[in-house]
């Protein structure tokens, strides 16, 4: 008796351990199949987002692209050859520091009408300011009232003609005005330079 009872507990033993050893086989079976299903969901969305990616890639204009990298629509507007910083000074055309050539285009258009330069946002960066420089030094001739530009005055004389550029561009952009600003002589003096051309008087600020 005692021993068909402890024959009987160890088949039931075995049993139950083999009942446990395909639960846990069932249990891995089912996570194996879950990891498998996840991966490839992920494989396939990775795959999918590489195709559209591509499609995107594509669809790109690459030549617009590059041209953006350098210099977008104000390069596409001043584009063309290139004069040198030499070939400049012996046009008696002064380049700032940190300039070493203007495209041939600020040359020829017309005096106050460099091409971009009603497109030059305020306070932008010298390179955009350079072409309407060096036109209005093409241009200006006889009528310039300042000393000749040296290596010591011409980044000063940029810098007013910057402002000069940057307030004919805001009054141009005004809704109500009536009348068109425009570059001029005026646009590398300083305020005692003016004076004596108004007697004095003060110009009041638009």
């Amino acid at each position: 008796s005692q021993h068909y009872y402890i024959t009987n507990n160890l088949r039931m033993f075995k049993q139950t351990l083999v009942l446990i050893l395909l639960v846990g086989l069932i249990s891995c079976a089912r996570e194996g199949a879950k990891s498998r299903a996840k991966a490839a969901a992920k494989a396939k969305a990775k795959e999918a987002a590489v195709d559209k990616a591509r499609e995107r890639v594509e669809g790109v204009d690459i030549e617009a692209v590059k041209a953006k990298a350098k210099g977008g629509r104000f390069k596409e507007l001043v584009g063309g050859k290139n004069l040198n910083k030499n070939k400049l000074m012996k046009m008696g055309i002064h380049l700032p520091t940190g300039q070493k050539a203007a495209p041939k285009a600020c040359t020829t258009a017309p005096f106050g009408e460099s091409p971009g330069m009603s497109k030059i946002r305020r306070n932008g960066k010298d390179k955009f300011y350079v072409c309407a420089w060096v036109n209005f030094q093409h241009h200006v001739g006889e009528d310039k009232a300042t000393p000749e530009y040296t290596s010591d005055t011409v980044d000063m004389r940029f810098d007013l003609f910057k402002s000069c550029v940057d307030e004919v561009n805001r009054l141009n952009k005004q809704k109500d005005s009536t009348s068109t600003a425009g570059i001029n002589f005026f646009c590398d003096m300083t305020e005692e330079e003016k004076r004596p051309y108004f007697n004095g008087l003060v110009m009041p600020e638009a």
